[in-house]
């Protein structure tokens, strides 16, 4: 996420009118909590495993039932986008106004798109996911393509003689395959398996791409996604960059109808809403 806000000095007089809450501790509130910081605007942070953030920040943290019970004067920054609408709801149950409720939204850039995000990526935070799904992979996965490749994860859990192919719209390593996938001209990878781990939401040739990666796999694809089953809110989901919007129902199609089977579903680590699933080719 990438802190761009169009009118500081009216958002902080918004900020600093009454005592401040930024409810939500994930990558969003760690981000708009510098932005804090550096404006000099006094806050609290809010979230519900408190226990557990305070000792990784260093700062006081206190749960949702303070801040209904304790808090009623405040105004309240929700700083997550998949539980926006549960913890405003909430707070509304619980007497707040919507004057007090403020988004995350006011924090960023409209129609935000993935090169907004690039500078404000954690790229450690999504090892555990590779490693996960890199367990999918056996000897017998001679060559695999990534789509979306990052900074080459998935390379470190390959025997050294695999063949691996990164695609990434940046050249990141001298070994990546440059490609806007968002232009639907993809590279002509023909590997046992295809990988797409948190890039295809952020394309709007997703449903092409994936196409494409199962007519070039040989036996598997591995894909992440974050379905609109899951986080629903268009308005959100624009926010944090998805210009894609697919139902599971919608993926399980594709890849039957492209002949393959879903072998494996498991939440992300970096966040449960997230699935990674493995598709297998039907004999």
């Amino acid at each position: 996420m990438t802190v761009r806000v169009e009118n500081p000095q009216g958002l902080k007089t918004v900020l600093t009118r009454r005592r401040l809450v930024l409810y939500g501790m994930g990558t969003i509130g760690m981000e708009i909590s510098r932005w804090l910081d550096q404006q000099g605007i006094r806050y609290i942070f809010a979230d519900k495993d408190a226990q557990e953030k305070q000792r990784a920040v260093g700062k006081p943290v206190i749960t949702p039932q303070v801040v209904t019970s304790q808090y009623q004067d405040a105004n309240i920054v929700i700083a997550t986008n998949i539980y926006f609408d549960e913890i405003k709801a909430l707070l509304l149950e619980h007497g707040f106004s919507e004057e007090q409720i403020i988004s995350y939204a006011v924090f960023i850039p409209s129609n935000t798109v993935w090169a907004d995000l690039e500078d404000s990526i954690d790229w450690s935070l999504m090892r555990p996911s590779v490693e996960l799904f890199s367990q999918w992979l056996n000897a017998d996965d001679r060559s695999v393509a990534d789509y979306g490749a990052g900074q080459m994860y998935l390379k470190t859990f390959l025997p050294q003689d695999a063949a691996y192919y990164p695609v990434d719209y940046l050249k990141r390593f001298e070994e990546t395959i440059v490609c806007d996938l968002n232009t639907g001209s993809f590279p002509d990878l023909d590997v046992d398996v295809s990988v797409l781990n948190g890039v295809l939401e952020f394309l709007v040739t997703a449903e092409a791409l994936l196409l494409h990666a199962c007519r070039k796999s040989g036996k598997k694809v591995i894909l992440s996604y974050m379905t609109k089953d899951r986080f629903p809110n268009q308005d959100a989901r624009r926010a944090s960059g998805y210009v894609s919007d697919l139902t599971e129902k919608r993926i399980l199609h594709i890849m039957n109808t492209c002949g393959f089977r879903l072998a494996k579903r498991e939440p992300d680590p970096l966040d449960a809403t997230d699935t990674i699933y493995l598709f297998v080719r039907e004999c």
